[in-house]
């Protein structure tokens, strides 16, 4: 028996399977031979693939809508740890938050399993009755998980004991602990694919079994910079590991709460608006001979070689680190913008390695110069800093980092050109070289900042995923100890943050399987004829080839051809999904943007139609109707960067409302999209 609750952000699945105490994982045929996979899929595996997809979605679902009226009322079932009936969940009395989340969540997902209320309760003494499962410092306090075990698993780390009669969570820290929690439940058949896709198992009677088990992430970093700006209310989720936003230094507690841009932290270290008047020499000087100030370009540029302005900073730096003394790091960089933008004076100038674009010196000696002051008042806190640019990309020549000091190497043009392709892309060749001198310079200190999105152009496919796969591999081989994506493609995006969030934590995870794990859960029936489609892109990218570069167009791609084919592979999978509002939706979010890049480049306006016009015209009325139900509101950076304008661009069509989806001419327009087009 299925039960299905839906709601405003998608929806849950309970599944009763006799004779089975959690959903079974289900076994993939695809082994991960990306050359050979993206060229031509073996038809065998296809249709085990199609096969394992009918037993899943028999055997669960995540998208089903419910019954009109009705909602799943769980029955009370049971909970034992082995022949011990289990009663509550444990924690201290002064629990940090996290430490909390992680007990509710198990009290939580236990009644939606099983429908048994779970006590959560405080224990100050050392003692754990049977019965009761203890999360965090309890678990140590009570002897259940010893001090030496955890200190294995550090930083963010977990151990997970349980016995026949009670039972431990704890992580080094107490974000370990959340992980451990989730970890737990995941071994209880709980499944978590992204925000609107998790899978429950409805088992009336639950036996836990006995577990020993420790984990630690292999990557210390693992976050996505910004990308609840780019998909609003979307935040890297602590359930698939990634680090959350609140373990970063956030800016908002010095005055400016509006800058989100933590990457480049000068701006708000050192803001205008508090030392502009009386300080201008805290500032960059131009090659005009004036200051930098708001308005004049990318924001934040400093004048390093002040050593005012330094130990002002460090003030700053430490006054936020007091302030969030339960976060681990913190970021000092330069402000945005390449080598012209940074101060012009000689005394600056004096601190390069060697004149001209290259200030990676001067960077690092103000950064280790912070990273000196923390260490001595904050052990343990690590400072984030920038190889960015031409201005900081090259090795240093001088100086080193400070230990505490994690340097985020960024492939980034012009030094990577390419982002559909991994480091060893002929297009990739500086930024390559670049790390690899980094790597032998100062090895225990380098992270990643990566570029895995257009973000020119947003809704054109863009193929970084395996690119970011064949990055992942070298990251790990070489030593990089932590990765920052900023933000993810459009395209696949639940896909690629579920996928990158595995590999975080183990390099060598099967990403073909988790592939096909993913699609089952997330697309149900369309899950085929939409990895046709995923293989059928990336395949199209290798053997073209084709190089899309992150901060520019890159039309290549979806050719007339391409538009032909991915469509009509659409459409299957829309059939397969028609009574599946869920599944639909995220079949047509993947088809917008290949409807998109088809209509941007070839439409009436510009006269370069590769299809009849009744062809175009359904096109364009789905396309429409698409970005009606997703609520787009801009498609690019630029010219004709919100949707209306470009729309304008493309077909003869004024949209005049705000926002332009609630206009009542829209649904005419997509109802009857063929009277646009009659001149």
């Amino acid at each position: 028996m299925i039960y299905n609750i839906s709601g405003s952000k998608g929806c849950l699945a309970f599944t009763d399977i006799p004779g089975t105490s959690c959903i079974r994982i289900w076994r993939t045929y695809f082994e991960y031979k990306p050359k050979i996979m993206r060229s031509n899929i073996n038809k065998t595996k296809t249709v085990l693939f199609g096969l394992i997809t009918f037993i899943m979605i028999f055997l669960t679902s995540c998208t089903s809508q419910p019954e009109s009226g009705k909602m799943f009322t769980q029955k009370k079932g049971d909970v034992r740890l082995g022949d011990k009936e289990l009663t509550a969940v444990a924690i201290v009395h002064q629990a940090s938050e996290r430490e909390q989340l992680a007990a509710q969540e198990i009290v939580n997902y236990l009644f939606k399993i099983t429908g048994k209320h779970l006590s959560l309760i405080n224990i100050n003494n050392a003692t754990v009755p049977e019965g009761v499962i203890a999360i965090g410092k309890l678990a140590i306090l009570s002897g259940l998980i010893s001090q030496e075990e955890i200190d294995s698993v550090a930083n963010d780390g977990y151990v997970i004991k349980i016995n026949r009669k009670n039972g431990a969570v704890c992580g080094w820290r107490d974000l370990g602990t959340l992980y451990g929690a989730y970890d737990l439940l995941s071994k209880l058949g709980v499944k978590y694919y992204s925000q609107d896709c998790e899978i429950v198992p409805h088992i009336s009677s639950l036996k836990i079994p006995e577990i020993t088990n420790s984990k630690k992430p292999y990557y210390d970093m693992r976050a996505i910079f910004k990308l609840d700006v780019y998909f609003h209310g979307l935040r890297p989720s602590v359930k698939l590991g990634y680090t959350p936003y609140d373990d970063m230094g956030y800016s908002g507690d010095l005055g400016a709460p509006e800058e989100r841009n933590w990457v480049h932290s000068a701006s708000f270290m050192m803001p205008y608006r508090k030392y502009g008047k009386e300080h201008p020499e805290y500032f960059a000087l131009q090659k005009n001979g004036q200051r930098y100030k708001p308005g004049d370009g990318p924001p934040g540029h400093l004048c390093l070689s002040n050593e005012n302005m330094r130990e002002e900073s460090s003030k700053r730096l430490l006054l936020l680190i007091e302030k969030q003394k339960e976060r681990s790091f913190f970021v000092v960089t330069q402000g945005d913008g390449r080598s012209d933008c940074w101060c012009q004076c000689n005394s600056c100038k004096a601190l390069d390695a060697e004149r001209g674009n290259n200030m990676t010196d001067r960077l690092l000696r103000y950064v280790n110069y912070n990273a000196r002051v923390v260490a001595k008042n904050y052990p343990g806190k690590k400072i984030l800093t920038l190889a960015y640019t031409e201005a900081t990309s090259r090795p240093p020549k001088k100086i080193l980092p400070e230990p505490n000091v994690m340097v985020m190497y960024c492939p980034y043009p012009p030094q990577t050109m390419c982002q559909s392709h991994g480091l060893d892309c002929p297009e990739n060749k500086i930024a390559l070289e670049e790390l690899k001198g980094w790597l032998s310079k100062c090895p225990d200190n380098m992270y990643i900042f990566d570029y895995p999105r257009g973000y020119n152009t947003w809704y054109e496919p863009f193929g970084s995923f395996y690119a970011m796969v064949s990055k992942m591999n070298f990251y790990s081989s070489v030593g990089i100890r932590g990765v920052i994506d900023c933000v993810v493609p459009t395209n696949f995006s639940d896909l690629f943050i579920f996928v990158q969030g595995k590999l975080f934590w183990d390099p060598k995870a099967d990403v073909e399987a988790l592939i096909d794990e993913f699609m089952t859960a997330y697309y149900g029936p369309a899950a085929p004829a939409i990895r046709d489609y995923f293989n059928f892109m990336h395949h199209e990218i290798d053997s073209r080839p084709i190089h899309q570069m992150c901060e520019g167009p890159n039309p290549e791609l979806v050719t007339s051809e391409y538009a032909d084919k991915a469509l009509k592979m659409f459409k299957t999978a829309q059939a397969a999904v028609a009574n599946d509002s869920v599944r639909l939706r995220r079949v047509e979010v993947e088809k917008f943007c290949v409807l998109w890049s088809d209509l941007d480049q070839r439409n009436t306006v510009n006269n370069k139609l590769s299809v009849g016009l009744d062809e175009h015209i359904q096109r364009f009325g789905e396309m429409v109707r698409i970005a009606r139900d997703m609520k787009i509101i801009k498609v690019k950076n630029g010219d004709k960067a919100y949707f209306k304008d470009w729309v304008r661009s493309v077909a003869p069509l004024w949209l005049q409302s705000e926002p332009w989806y609630e206009d009542p001419a829209v649904d005419v327009l997509v109802a009857q999209p063929e009277n646009l087009f009659k001149y």
